[in-house]
């Protein structure tokens, strides 16, 4: 199985691709048809990342590559019974700037891979689903300008992290209950 790829390596690859989304909005994405459909042909999310999904060409074969791993480790987080599913964002030690940018483009993501995996605008959603749906919206919209950062800059975002995080967790439970146990009855 491949690995997990890091954000920088993928963004790099996906720059050089002119991929029609980020490294955090495309795991976005993906991470939203998960949730709204349970299960994810491959192909489907590389046609979203890809306006021509041409695997001929050297550079969108090697970002592919790495989305295949994004794929499979992705789809073992969001269906594994651990709570260890992680949003693919830089890291700690980049810009806060650049940290909350992609932390709304994920968010951006999410929402669109959410109707891109079918849910629909007037779903009957469980409140708490509805609500954090909400919120992604919202923080898709955010962005932090100031170059200027201290330390309870530092904690909002790792705390709006984290709500995302766990808003995942709980948006997939919520819409596909069956597909982390029906795994363990087999």
């Amino acid at each position: 199985m491949l690995e997990r790829p890091d954000y920088n390596s993928l963004q790099l690859v996906l720059s050089k691709t002119d991929a029609e989304m980020s490294a955090s909005e495309s795991h976005g994405v993906l991470s939203g048809m998960f949730c709204a459909r349970g299960k994810v042909e491959l192909g489907d999310w590389l046609n979203e990342v890809f306006e021509e999904l041409d695997l001929n060409n050297m550079l969108i074969k090697e970002a592919s590559q790495l989305l295949v791993g994004l794929f499979n480790s992705t789809q073992a987080q969001l269906n594994g019974s651990e709570v260890d599913y992680q949003l693919l964002l830089p890291d700690d030690e980049q810009p806060l700037v650049e940290r909350t940018d992609a932390l709304a483009e994920w968010c951006q993501g999410f929402t669109y891979g959410l109707a891109a995996g079918g849910l629909k605008k007037d779903a009957d959603l469980p409140e708490d689903t509805a609500e954090l749906i909400r919120d992604m919206v919202e923080i898709g919209r955010v962005g932090h300008d100031d170059e200027s950062v201290d330390e309870a800059d530092e904690d909002a975002y790792m705390q709006l992290h984290e709500y995302v995080r766990m808003g995942v967790l709980l948006i997939n439970e919520e819409l596909q209950p069956c597909v982390q146990t029906s795994d363990t009855q087999h």
